[in-house]
């Protein structure tokens, strides 16, 4: 229920950001392409496809390239002991620093991207599967993601989530970053 609300959400959100402005017949036009800003949204959008690859492949060391050095992560729906917001390029990468050593395998199917008017902003839909080792659990969960970029780095991740199947699986919701 929790998550079908953040979908909903999610998807008004990306009404919001993709339709443009009212005509005087009260008729609503989409925007209309910015060709000029077209190579930025295809590189932008080829970013978010390296970004789920390079995470499933957990190839920290590339994935945190993607980020600008005062990129942030919002998780709003996160558990009580999980961070809701983690901010710079330095604390994307403690945060996610156990994550090689705490899950085993880990894709990301289905990734819908949607790109909105404006070239560095993109609504995204997805489903992780992962393997939890600490808890031999498995983590199958479904997200609503908005992405933002500056000069090709993510300056945000926002990420929707359910947070009742995250501690399903993680158990202590703490523990994600805490294991070594």
């Amino acid at each position: 229920m929790l998550m079908q609300k953040v979908l909903i959400g999610a998807t008004l959100m990306l009404s919001l950001l993709t339709i443009g402005p009212q005509t005087q017949a009260g008729i609503t036009n989409m925007a209309t392409v910015n060709t000029e800003a077209e190579p930025i949204r295809q590189k932008n959008e080829q970013t978010i496809r390296t970004y789920f690859q390079l995470l499933s492949q957990k190839r920290m060391n590339e994935w945190l390239q993607l980020w600008a050095d005062d990129g942030v992560q919002d998780m709003p729906y996160s558990p009580a002991g999980f961070p809701k917001r983690v901010e710079g390029k330095a604390a994307v990468a403690k945060h996610y620093s156990s994550l090689p050593t705490s899950v085993g395998r880990m894709v990301f199917p289905d990734l819908k991207i949607y790109p909105t008017t404006d070239p560095n902003t993109f609504f995204v839909e997805f489903r992780g599967e992962i393997e939890v080792l600490a808890t031999k659990k498995p983590y199958n969960n479904t997200y609503g993601g908005l992405f933002k970029f500056r000069d090709g780095k993510v300056i945000l991740f926002r990420e929707y989530y359910d947070p009742i199947v995250f501690i399903e699986a993680w158990g202590n919701p703490s523990g994600f970053t805490q294991q070594k």
